[in-house]
């Protein structure tokens, strides 16, 4: 899986939508109400034809170009770090991942898979020496912080910080 810049004039973010309002409709949900605020959110941040090179909405997408989790990310530069920082907000997991009954591997796994499409997107998509991920739900911190201290990713170091809401990421 890997993380793919959503736009809406290529169809990339119709592609996610019209997936995930199938999914709300295949639970019996409405996709409008789904998520409300962070899908609001995705929606006005999406590209629309030229690209800010620095910020975008993506999904995490699988071979069979299934959207899994939409995000918000953001190359900055920020106050007290050396380079830039991508910012991972409005993390969103797809319906299926709310609706159907899964069990706590099944979550563990797509997580897994975007944590290491977020590294790979700080390496070549966002170049960004430092990661700041806002988790969704103090479960989101428990998980993505015991992944992170797990984390040896391309032969590097990273140094690991959780902070209030946030995980922070740092190559050393």
């Amino acid at each position: 899986m890997k993380l793919i810049r959503l736009n809406k004039s290529d169809g990339t973010w119709k592609s996610l939508e019209d997936q995930w309002a199938a999914e709300c409709d295949g639970f019996g949900e409405d996709y409008e109400s789904y998520a409300g605020a962070s899908v609001s959110t995705l929606r006005e941040e999406c590209d629309d034809g030229e690209i800010d090179a620095d910020t975008g909405v993506f999904s995490l997408q699988d071979e069979t170009k299934k959207h899994h989790a939409a995000c918000f990310l953001n190359s900055t530069l920020l106050k007290g770090y050396a380079g830039k920082v991508l910012r991972v907000r409005h993390l969103v997991l797809s319906p299926y991942y709310d609706f159907e009954e899964l069990t706590e591997g099944d979550y563990a796994e797509v997580q897994a898979y975007f944590f290491n499409a977020l590294l790979q997107c700080s390496e070549e998509t966002l170049p960004s020496p430092h990661v700041k991920l806002h988790y969704r739900s103090p479960n989101d911190r428990q998980f993505f912080a015991a992944l992170a201290m797990q984390l040896r990713f391309a032969g590097q170091s990273w140094k690991v910080d959780s902070k209030g809401m946030w995980l922070h990421l740092s190559k050393v």
